[in-house]
């Protein structure tokens, strides 16, 4: 088998979700698929299939299930009666800014002109997190209450000294806390080991929605105000990787309508930048446009840059910031490519490194800004983690990014003896490490790596969803398969698998160097009305396609709209000789 070949898993359902999927399907008048699509993302009931479909806000979650909620809206309605000073401190990726701006751009309509200001850490003057510095600064203004959003969940230090100074902490985290928490006023974060929050997914601009949904339930406002600011929140989810399945699909979902009908002015210039027309806004749009415009800044630059564009209330702001992010996006684009090719040409001039099952990876002039960019790019292309490190100052900062379901924060903590810090979710990491300890780090992730199983066999993999029979490839699935948008973690854009196979007459080799398949395809034993697919770097199966031989697809349904008459189309993940299919399969998960 060629080393570039994926191997192919199709979810296994029990007999009993095989039978649920059926009943479901049957009920709701939709293809069989359909069904079992709908039990693999935990829908059990008709009732639960239309509120998946149709989400409502009025089915968010209470905020005071939340452990703290009720003393956080506490704490921050004594603020806002008092005239408090207070500071939002957040984080320099799109979750961390759009967090800072939610709150931002909510409470400034109950505050005076004074009372309200926000920080943004530099990424290279400070780093992650909240500092002791800050903390003493803020106090010096005057600043009574911090609001922690997208970190916080480790500040145990900086939180105490903040207490002596006379300063409370609010915290809105997600990321995973260590045994010992912050002595907060409240440490709202679902990932707690007391949770008692029915969802435990939001991102960190989910909880900071959370804590001014409490604050409105509280004190009588309108619940509209605040979902006129759902566009933020479909940002953050989509940008940070949060699944997408329960209380953040009624976000996303909302969100997605925002940004479609009525973005705000800051949003609106920032979609012209990325070419993105009102009305075409979705998750895709968001993953490689607007996200990482919002991200550029904090990368190259200062993250409040981003803020400003987001609770921009005027034109000019919005289009003058739109401008400052696009260039520093532009900026970005051409940093992360060169140090993504130095790192690929690191790892070719030592193929030792890729007998390794985690590759760490570091070079002194490398910049820290793009090290989460070229880690994830280099566990897609190697389908294995990758831990990228840059200096910074007399440490080494680093980025980490999972592949194949391999849990990387875990294999992270279990060497955290030999890091300064660090901080995370299962599929992306950051960590400080001092130079000295940096190959014994090395040597320990790996270690870890080899004790973890199965799960770290880090195969190229394609997870698929369900079969089709070539005649259930229809237009009328497609429709149906909108129904399960917006598409995001834990709810992928299905995959599907049909094998038996053949050329209907018609496929060819195409793009400027004939690597491409355009495909006219039917079923090996009987001729069905012909199936359009294009199939991204598959030329090399021309021969077998002209010879008739029998094949078998990993694909996506879509819609192809270039033409003056659309059409049904399937985008192919890969492709397999029905000879071969056997030992491509993977047994089901």
């Amino acid at each position: 088998m060629r080393p570039t070949e994926h191997r192919w898993q199709l979810c296994a359902l029990s007999d009993e979700d095989e039978e649920l999927g059926r009943s479901l399907a049957h009920s709701l008048g939709l293809y069989p698929a359909m069904g079992r699509l709908l039990v693999e993302r935990g829908v059990r009931s008709v009732e639960e299939a239309e509120r998946f479909f149709h989400p409502r806000l009025e089915e968010l979650h209470d905020p005071f299930l939340m452990q703290d909620m009720q003393a956080a809206v506490a704490r921050l309605s004594l603020a806002l009666e008092r005239r408090d000073k207070i500071l939002i401190y957040g984080d320099y990726d799109v979750d961390g800014t759009t967090a800072v701006a939610l709150l931002y751009r909510y409470l400034r309509a109950y505050c005076a002109p004074d009372q309200l200001r926000y920080h943004i850490p530099d990424r290279y003057d400070e780093g992650y997190g909240v500092t002791s510095a800050r903390v003493a600064e803020a106090a010096e203004a005057g600043v009574q209450l911090i609001i922690a959003v997208d970190t916080g969940t480790k500040a145990v230090e900086e939180v105490a000294y903040a207490r002596t100074l006379g300063v409370d902490f609010i915290i809105c985290d997600h990321h995973k806390p260590d045994e010992t928490l912050p002595q907060a006023v409240a440490l709202l974060n679902p990932k707690r080991a007391d949770n008692t929050y029915p969802f435990t997914e939001l991102s960190g601009c989910g909880l900071a929605f959370k804590l001014l949904q409490g604050l409105a339930q509280q004190l009588g406002h309108p619940l509209s105000q605040l979902f006129a600011h759902l566009e933020l929140l479909v940002l953050s989810i989509a940008q940070d990787r949060v699944s997408i399945l329960g209380e953040n699909r009624i976000l996303c979902y909302h969100g997605l309508r925002q940004l479609n009908t009525s973005p705000s002015v800051g949003i609106s210039y920032l979609m012209r930048r990325g070419k993105v027309r009102l009305g075409h806004v979705d998750m895709a749009s968001i993953y490689y446009e607007l996200g990482p415009r919002i991200n550029a800044a904090g990368r190259m630059a200062h993250g409040a840059e981003s803020v400003k564009l987001l609770i921009a209330e005027d034109a000019r702001t919005a289009e003058a910031q739109s401008q400052i992010l696009d260039d520093y996006n532009r900026q970005r684009q051409d940093l992360d490519q060169e140090v993504t090719r130095q790192a690929l040409a690191l790892v070719e001039s030592q193929p030792a490194l890729l007998e390794r099952k985690i590759l760490v990876l570091y070079h002194p002039e490398w910049n820290k800004g793009v090290m989460g960019i070229v880690a994830a790019r280099l566990a897609d292309r190697l389908h294995r983690p990758v831990i990228i490190l840059a200096r910074s100052g007399d440490w080494l900062a680093g980025s980490a990014r999972s592949s194949g379901g391999f849990d990387l924060y875990a294999a992270i903590q279990a060497c955290e003896d030999c890091l300064e810090n660090f901080g995370g979710h299962t599929f992306a990491a950051g960590m400080t490490v001092h130079p000295d300890r940096l190959e014994l780090f090395a040597e320990r992730i790996e270690a870890y790596a080899h004790t973890a199983g199965e799960q770290a066999r880090f195969l190229p993999t394609l997870e698929v969803d369900a079969e089709l029979q070539p005649q259930e490839i229809t237009k009328t699935l497609l429709r149906q398969l909108d129904m399960l948008y917006p598409f995001g973690t834990n709810n992928e854009r299905p995959l599907f698998m049909t094998h038996r196979l053949r050329d209907a007459g018609g496929s060819r080799a195409v793009g400027r160097s004939l690597q491409h398949l355009n495909l006219r395809l039917t079923d090996y034993y009987q001729r069905i009305r012909p199936l359009h697919g294009f199939a991204l770097g598959g030329a090399r199966y021309a021969g077998a396609l002209a010879r008739h031989e029998a094949f078998a697809l990993c694909y996506e349904l879509e819609e192809n709209n270039f033409y003056a008459q659309s059409f049904l189309q399937l985008r192919v993940k890969d492709i397999c000789l029905e000879g071969e299919l056997e030992q491509r399969l993977l047994p089901s998960r």
